[in-house]
């Protein structure tokens, strides 16, 4: 469930990079100066030569960590009356920006911004820097100055307003679906630790919060909704909640992978770790951020190095729960590597860097919950264990000193038939367990829709039915069925006339089978699978045209509905040999199916091991 989480989020944050795009992107040619003594106002910059302008000559704006403003200074053509454009910063940490919008020497509207302003002066209340363009009859000049106390990026884009609302809109629906399952998985684990007292479910919930928090600041979400006003902890955020993370890291790491028990090196190197960590926080409280960020980036390396490293010794000597909390790590900074190759420039994806960070971020706190949750199980099994060993321990005791009273005879009389009682319970129990997993594994096997085998179920007989061709040199057939232009069908009918029609095939085929031992599976969406064993290629090729013909002199019917339907068909027979050939054989029968449906469908066709494809019937 969470992968798929993931896949969507990753999905729909390409879709919107992809189908939503901004009017222009200012990067390379944006006029820029470094301010280096504080020293000019807007007026002066205006008056400035050409020659004083250096040439952004990068894609994106980005200058570092500087402790000065930067002036930069573009054109916009000629905007149109009945248009509304945005300017807008995607940048959601910087300090102060201020933006002057002139046409000639004409001041049209000024605008002061920044995060150490409070939110509610902002003209728009967005996350990030948004300003309208206003309306002109020639070109505009933009002046930018931005200052920060980190760094000093600046993606400045021209919209729509009608297509930023969109954009904006799918963009929440994104970010809504990480912050949403963030929430989850800190509230479940709190829930864990509520029930279960065990700290190690805390301290994943503290981290959790805290990089959900680092991710919200830095998209401008936590400055918008959580504390709007609080100038001095929006200033603060980015290091408070980055550190936190990596002291819950630390905590966490020394629980779940119970490192004192490995090495006491390692544990003594995460204690500090987590002491250094803790102290880090309450210092970003009392020191200013310019300051405190010059010291985090290195303890940030730091801390990814140790954290890395007990990862991977602890891998190497053999700890099964390593091998999940290395590669939950690696998830995360590998995204987080990539997004800083694209800050600075050397890659470019159409997905933004952050949502790179998202998908790092969901799958790390995935396989970090996978990994605790396993940790839980052990422990709690080790302790049914212990308790399971010492209550067998107190009943032979009793056992032995009730023996030691009663007379050998009633007692040899009484041990049998507590025996004989005991082992009806269990054959009855086993004899119902039986019965019920009988009854569990046939529902698992069979296909909700068509009421066939599905494709679980065929894995499992294909694997037995190659084994047992090997083993008794007995030849084996395998068809691969598609139905031909479904996807019409669903166009046309809609989903509901489909499932009825894969329903219609799947009966189809079904009273076409000769023989018990004979398969037919939904494969998966419109694809059949049949298995045939101890059939040679005419037995397997007279069943497929069968099915073939009969499915095509059977239209599906319902109201005033008639829909004709044919199928393609990949057949591949064989005595399996080797496992070279338990391999080839589905691979064979699926590119025979391909093969069909490119050289016209309605027909069935022939792979042999050899990869000669043959044709049987053409279309009709």
């Amino acid at each position: 469930m969470v992968c798929l989480l993931g896949i969507a989020m990753v999905w729909g944050a390409v879709q919107l990079s992809n189908s939503h795009t901004p009017l222009q992107r200012f990067g390379q040619g944006v006029h820029y100066l470094a301010d280096s003594q504080a020293q000019y106002e807007v007026n002066d910059i205006l008056a400035l030569p050409g020659l004083a302008w250096e040439v952004e000559e990068r894609e994106q704006i980005s200058f570092g960590m500087a402790d000065y403003p930067y002036w930069l200074r573009f054109e916009l053509s000629e905007t149109n009356a009945n248009s509304s454009l945005l300017l807008e910063i995607d940048y959601a940490l910087l300090d102060l920006v201020d933006i002057w919008f002139y046409q000639d020497d004409l001041l049209l509207s000024n605008f002061q911004l920044g995060d150490s302003m409070p939110f509610s002066q902002r003209l728009i209340e967005h996350e990030k820097f948004l300003v309208p363009v206003p309306q002109s009859s020639g070109p505009l000049t933009v002046v930018v100055k931005a200052r920060s106390d980190g760094t000093l990026r600046l993606p400045i884009r021209l919209w729509e307003k009608d297509t930023f609302l969109v954009f904006n809109g799918e963009h929440s629906v994104v970010i809504g679906l990480f912050f949403g399952f963030m929430s989850a998985m800190a509230l479940s684990n709190l829930f864990f630790f509520v029930t279960t007292r065990s700290y190690t479910f805390l301290s994943y919930c503290g981290y959790v919060v805290s990089v959900a928090l680092t991710l919200a600041t830095l998209h401008g979400l936590g400055y918008k909704y959580l504390w709007p006003d609080n100038l001095w902890l929006q200033s603060r955020s980015v290091g408070i909640f980055a550190t936190a993370t990596l002291f819950f890291a630390f905590i966490f790491s020394n629980q779940l992978l119970e490192v004192k028990l490995h090495s006491r090196i390692l544990h003594r190197i995460l204690n500090i770790s987590t002491i250094v960590t803790g102290l880090s926080v309450l210092l970003c409280m009392l020191i200013p951020y310019s300051i405190y960020i010059k010291l985090f980036l290195p303890m940030l390396s730091v801390s990814v190095v140790i954290i890395y490293s007990v990862g991977m010794l602890l891998w190497y000597k053999g700890i099964p729960l390593a091998r999940f909390y290395t590669i939950a790590w690696t998830a995360l900074l590998i995204s987080g590597f990539v997004a800083s190759l694209e800050n600075w420039n050397l890659i470019s994806f159409d997905t933004p860097s952050h949502y790179l960070l998202i998908f790092g971020a969901t799958v790390e706190t995935f396989l970090l919950a996978l990994a605790l949750a396993i940790s839980y199980s052990h422990q709690r099994q080790e302790l049914f264990d212990t308790q399971a060993l010492a209550l067998q321990k107190e009943r032979l005791a009793r056992e032995a000193q009730e023996n030691i009273l009663k007379v050998k005879e009633q007692a040899q009389a009484e041990l049998e038939y507590n025996v004989e009682e005991r082992t009806l319970e269990l054959e009855i129990a086993l004899r119902e367990l039986s019965e019920t997993n009988r009854e569990l594994e046939q529902k698992n096997t069979m296909d909700a829709l068509t009421g066939i085998r599905n494709r679980s179920y065929f894995d499992k007989k294909y694997l037995a039915e190659v084994r047992r061709s090997r083993r008794e040199q007995t030849e084996l057939s395998i068809a691969m069925i598609d139905i031909d232009h479904f996807k019409s069908i669903n166009d046309n009918y809609g989903h509901l006339v489909g499932d009825d029609c894969i329903k219609l095939v799947a009966d189809v085929l079904q009273r076409n089978l000769k023989r018990p031992s004979d398969d037919v599976c939904r494969y998966g969406g419109e694809e059949f699978a049949l298995i045939l064993p101890n059939t040679d290629l005419a037995g397997a090729q007279q069943v497929v045209e069968s099915m073939r013909m009969e499915l095509e002199s059977t239209p599906f019917l319902q109201d005033s509905i008639q829909v004709n339907m044919t199928l393609s068909a990949g057949l591949c027979t064989t005595v399996v040999h080797s496992m070279e050939d338990e391999k080839n054989i589905l691979e064979h029968a699926d590119t025979a199916l391909y093969s069909a449906k490119q050289k016209g469908r309605n027909q069935i066709r022939v792979s042999l091991i050899n990869n000669k494809i043959t044709a049987e019937q053409d279309e009709k």
